[in-house]
């Protein structure tokens, strides 16, 4: 899909939405059948996405995220609701030049979500701008529909566009398909000033003061007296002490409004031909608020539910906050009843993951010479600038050659490769079908890899490994990065208490993880390092060897981190590792390590 939004994007949308409602106290779930975000002060629901999510519909799942939770920044407005009981028309206009009043003070205050507010705002209405038109076209519209709500939908754009840049064009053009009467109602509206009084509200008693001024107006044979008691009933529960605050609250739903609008008989109907159209109160509204209630979960303690994004069958990536990480140095196997279905001891004794300690030394004696030699020899020549290479001055007195670009190559640039300002990660596969020889071999070469960069080289490493027994993605962290001089016993013991988690292995999402934990280290050169026998046999959702593709092109495209991998007995990692090796004996360990380290060195940064 060309309009694929990139893994990076959508975790950082999704963190960003988590830590967001996290802190409000509210979460967030994912609905097949709503059609509009909406809040009830306890969770934001959102329609359904699905994998892989476009561009698109990640910048609307921000602005639903960024819009909801600021309603619950402006919790005086739910007090008024609750108080004025106001009909449908009423409590629908209030909605809108709340969320008018609501996303100014949002986008004044924070760039971030004046992009996600007008990024989502422009897709809609472009959306809605293309139903309208294919609805007049087909005839399903018919003119009869009453002007008033798209009217007030019309100010409210209109309004918006002093701080959103995005979706002016969309405006026009869906204020274009308008049926006359609208365009003249929104006109009449525009000539009376309406859309300086939208922008001049500062709270949410002046977007009800707007919304009731601009019923009356609207409504002129509505019972006037009404909307004033509304208006005071409205304000009088507002200065009753309901001060701000990010509790959680929301606002009612309009649609649950008993009342109809306007007097004029018919008014209020929708006819049967315009059905899908926005033509009603309850269609002019950008996002609907259902009853509030007050929210009872301390802030926090529920986050978001992102298990309803849904992939059947197509590809999807974990956000990276779910991946169940299970500290090794300080897990306790005798505390866990779980039992693997292989029930052999021998399997899961220790001895069996320790490294060969005399070819761990071989290998780090390889790798310290082999550096210590590129720091001395690496000399690049014949560049535009750089050191001035004396057995190169001949060119300037020679005639042009090449057009005189060979004439100007009289500078060298001399590099000393060392593995310092570097850090490494080792993400080891411990699923089943690892289970006997290629976990020995793979915790073998693991075993070597970090005794050569820890206490060899004093480079920074980290070891895990991943299965999915106990969740979609279990990470067993063996050795992290702040941590130096982890004995081999004590690595092998913590590979041998992560054998009760062993099951399936959930590739795509372990690495995405273990990108996004080296990404976090300041060291220029990063390097990955994937330990695998094939293909993976599980995910958290989607396609499993399509995500794994799709991570493993994302990272190499990405450039910041160096990827690589190592087929344990398995040539499968030819199939998504660009950079790869395989091993298919302990003997081979040694020489497929260097070759990676090598072959890595020699590429240009």
């Amino acid at each position: 899909m060309t309009n694929q939004a990139g893994v990076v994007d959508v975790n950082h949308v999704l963190n960003v939405c988590q830590r967001r409602c996290s802190d409000l106290g509210i979460s967030v779930r994912f609905d097949q059948y709503a059609q509009t975000a909406s809040t009830d002060g306890r969770t934001i629901t959102i329609p359904k996405v699905k994998q892989p999510v476009t561009v698109q519909e990640l910048d609307n799942l921000y602005g639903y995220v960024i819009h909801e939770c600021g309603h619950h920044l402006r919790p005086e407005a739910f007090a008024i609701l609750k108080a004025a009981q106001p009909p449908e028309h009423v409590a629908a206009m209030f909605n809108i030049a709340e969320d008018d009043g609501m996303e100014r003070e949002r986008a004044l205050e924070w760039r971030g979500d004046c992009k996600a507010l007008s990024n989502m705002n422009n897709n809609l209405i472009t959306t809605a701008s293309r139903l309208f038109s294919e609805a007049m076209a087909e005839g399903r519209v018919t003119g009869k529909q009453p002007p008033e709500p798209l009217a007030a939908m019309m100010l409210y754009q209109l309004s918006r566009l002093n701080w959103d840049d995005q979706s002016e064009h969309a405006t026009a053009s869906l204020l274009n398909v308008y049926p006359d009467a609208a365009k003249q109602l929104t006109k009449e509206l525009i000539d009376e000033g309406w859309v300086g009084k939208f922008r001049a509200t500062l709270s949410p008693s002046d977007t009800w003061d707007l919304a009731i001024d601009l019923c009356k107006r609207l409504y002129p044979n509505n019972n006037q007296d009404e909307y004033e008691q509304m208006r005071e009933a409205g304000h009088g529960q507002a200065e009753g002490g309901n001060q701000r605050d990010t509790t959680g609250d929301t606002m009612p739903d309009s649609r649950n409004q008993s009342a109809v609008p306007p007097t004029e008989e018919g008014m209020g109907a929708q006819d049967e031909d315009s059905e899908g159209c926005v033509v009603s109160w309850k269609d002019a509204c950008i996002s609907e608020h259902t009853e509030w209630t007050q929210n009872v979960n301390p802030p926090g303690s529920i986050g978001i539910d992102w298990k309803g994004f849904t992939s059947k069958g197509r590809i999807a990536l974990m956000p990276t906050n779910l991946v169940n990480v299970i500290d090794l140095a300080t897990y306790d196997p005798k505390e866990n009843t779980m039992t693997h279905y292989c029930s052999s001891r021998a399997r899961r004794n220790p001895k069996n993951y320790m490294g060969t300690s005399v070819e761990s030394a071989a290998f780090a004696n390889k790798i310290r010479r082999y550096i210590q030699s590129k720091a001395r020899s690496i000399v690049d020549k014949e560049k535009y600038d750089g050191k001035l290479d004396g057995t190169a001055i001949v060119r300037l007195a020679l005639p042009p050659i090449d057009g005189g670009e060979y004439n100007k190559r009289i500078f060298y640039d001399q590099r000393k490769h060392t593995m310092k300002d570097t850090a490494i990660f080792i993400l080891t596969d411990w699923s089943g079908s690892m289970g006997g020889k290629k976990m020995e071999y793979a915790a073998d070469a693991s075993q070597r890899l970090v005794y050569t960069f820890d206490r060899i080289l004093n480079v920074p490493v980290a070891l895990a490994a991943f299965t999915d027994r106990r969740s979609d993605c279990d990470i067993g962290y063996i050795k992290r990065f702040n941590t130096r001089g982890t004995t081999e016993l004590a690595i092998a013991e913590r590979f041998a208490a992560f054998y009760n988690f062993t099951s399936g292995n959930n590739d795509a999402d372990a690495l995405n993880w273990a990108w996004h934990e080296l990404r976090k280290r300041r060291e220029s050169r990063k390097i990955l390092i994937v330990l695998s026998d094939g293909c993976p046999a599980g995910s958290w959702a989607g396609d499993p060897s399509g995500t794994l593709k799709l991570i493993t092109r994302t990272i190499e495209s990405d450039h910041r981190v160096e990827l690589y991998g190592v087929g344990i007995c398995s040539t499968a990692v030819e199939q998504y590792y660009t950079n790869h090796k395989v091993l298919h004996d302990p003997s081979e360990i040694n020489e497929t390590l260097f070759n990676i380290i090598k072959e890595g060195n020699n590429v240009k940064r």
